[in-house]
């Protein structure tokens, strides 16, 4: 190996490891020349960069997105990431006035496309994903009588919003991640002329208004922000302290794991 050869590996590598440290993911390895996204051996998925970045994609998953995905079926390899952020940016919208996200009412508002080699959600357009030249499944969206009357559906025709990456802390609160730096404080945020900030208003932002951040130590009897959310999650096992989804790898952690199971 050259010296070139071995400064662009260590960079690479270097860049990988900040990646996995900052959005805490579990036992990563980078792909092979010969792997393919999909299908992957047993075990293993494809998660790609732009989804943390871009999408505010996190891990653990939420059981909205797991729910999303088992409905059509497809895999989250196979979901480009302008897809991913508005099924993330709904999810948020919907827990942001204070519900409990529904499938019946992301339908309404996206339907799965097939456009080669992703599939993307988009809001028109033909109902219809194609698998392969012989094998065509139709999305035909749940009827309007199912969703025209709630009222969460009503709000979000009346108030559209563009796509954002929004807030770590906001995130936490809405029980959307686990990446959290201090379990003892709590996120809070306020406007620059002192008023309230609401979670809504990370994807509608008030007009002449500048967000603050104001976190504040919790009260001794307030329970830490990570745990009352842990429910909304899909957790390899449910453990009673949020830290142990959330502790970030050291980059010598990441490199002796990754190598482990290369071998």
């Amino acid at each position: 190996m050259d010296s070139k050869t071995g400064e662009s590996s260590s960079s690479a590598q270097a860049s990988a490891d900040a990646l996995y440290c900052k959005w805490g993911i579990w036992n990563p390895v980078l792909p092979s020349k010969t792997d393919t996204t999909f299908p992957l051996k047993k075990g293993k998925i494809t998660l790609f960069s732009d989804f943390f970045k871009f999408c505010n994609f996190r891990l653990a998953i939420t059981k909205f997105c797991k729910l999303v995905l088992d409905h059509y079926p497809i895999h989250i390899s196979q979901l480009h990431p302008f897809g991913l952020v508005k099924l993330r940016q709904f999810e948020f919208a919907y827990i942001a006035l204070g519900h409990i996200p529904r499938l019946i009412v992301f339908r309404a508002f996206f339907v799965l496309v097939w456009k080669s080699p992703f599939f993307y959600l988009q809001q028109e357009g033909h109902r219809c994903r194609e698998m392969g030249p012989k094998d065509k499944v139709t999305d035909d969206g749940p009827l309007k009588d199912a969703y025209m009357a709630n009222a969460l559906y009503t709000r979000l025709c009346g108030c559209p919003f563009e796509c954002t990456v929004i807030h770590e802390g906001a995130l936490v609160m809405a029980g959307m991640s686990l990446l959290w730096r201090d379990i003892k404080l709590y996120p809070s945020f306020q406007r620059d002329d002192e008023g309230e900030w609401s979670l809504f208003d990370f994807v509608d932002p008030p007009p002449h208004a500048t967000l603050k951040v104001a976190d504040r130590m919790i009260g001794e009897q307030e329970p830490d922000v990570l745990k009352i959310h842990l429910e909304q999650f899909l957790l390899p096992v449910v453990s009673a302290n949020p830290a142990a989804y959330v502790s970030h790898p050291s980059p010598s952690g990441v490199s002796s794991v990754s190598a482990a199971e290369a071998k």
